[in-house]
This record gives C-alpha cells, structure tokens and sequence, in this order.
C-alpha cells in the first residue's frame, strides 16, 4: 500500500504544525497520516491542503504531543475541510472524526459532508469533539482521525485544510 506518513513530523516547524495565539495548534495536512495517500490516483497532498480525489476507505489519522498543551484543560479538536463543486459519494456515508488520549478510550462524533458544497468548514459542527489534558499524564500524546471505511462506496471531492486543536470554553 502507499500510505503518506506525516504524524512523526508533526514537530519539524510551521510546514507541519504552527502554533497560534491563545494556546491553540493548527496541524497541517503534511503531519497527518493518510491511507492511500501516496497514490496520486487517490490523493493529492500539500503543505497547504489534502485533496482527496477518490478512495473507499477514508482514513486520515494524526497525534500531538502532551506535553504541548496546558494540564488539566479541556480542548476541542475539530477538521477544517471544505468539498470540490464535483465531489461524490458523501449522500448516506457520514464521516467520523475520533480522538483519545493515550490508550484511553476513543470520544467520536459524527458529520454529514453531503451539503458542504464548496464551504470551507470546521467538522463536527453541531457539538465539539472535546478531550482533556490530564494533570499527571500517563501517556505522551492525543491521537485522532477522520474515518469512513464503512458504506465500501466509492467517494471524493473532500480537502482537508487543517486540524485545530484549541481550548474548549
């Protein structure tokens, strides 16, 4: 398979992740792992957005260190994605979006992409995907992702623009 690995790198500087004001952190594509990502059939890949072209089995995954972020706060993560004018497939498949903290169970939360059309949008939309920073952690990083390997249907037209992680209110 040719899978883009970009989460090691999440670290390397602002073509990766850029830190912003208020202890927020924007992830780029380039840190992120994605499956088939390295096909150009099904995926174009940049500094400054992926660009999904066509796969049936969407998984974009991702981790941030700790140790970045203020102990014993609560975070939002969310996806910033948009849709090409010609996406496909989104109709009855919603996108899952997940996060944990270390090898602590998984909080997800569910978004329709179907009637994006062309807005650039954070996902999920109607509540956050929220996660806290334990005072003494145990484990080292968050990890996340934005999934539909379910339906088997065939889908594109999906860019993601970046991963914010900021505080929750």
């Amino acid at each position: 398979m040719s899978h883009y690995k970009g989460s090691g790198r999440v670290l390397e500087g602002d073509n990766f992740s850029k830190p912003l004001e208020g202890n927020k952190v924007m992830i780029k594509p380039q840190a992120l792992d994605i499956i088939w990502g390295n096909d150009s059939r099904y995926w174009r890949v940049n500094q400054n957005e992926a660009e999904l072209l066509q796969v049936c089995w969407l998984e974009v995954t991702g981790s941030y260190p700790l140790k970045e972020l203020l102990k014993g706060r609560n975070y939002k993560l969310s996806f910033n994605v948009s849709t090409r004018p010609d996406a496909f497939g989104w109709g009855d498949s919603p996108v899952y979006l997940m996060v944990k903290v270390g090898a602590g169970p998984y909080t997800w939360k569910k978004a329709d992409l179907s009637q994006l059309k062309n807005n650039n949008i954070d996902i999920p939309i109607t509540s956050p995907l929220t996660f806290t920073v334990p005072t003494d952690p145990k484990e080292d990083k968050i990890t996340f992702g934005l999934y539909e390997i379910w339906r088997g249907r065939w889908k594109g037209g999906l860019v993601i623009h970046h991963v914010l992680i900021e505080p929750a209110n």
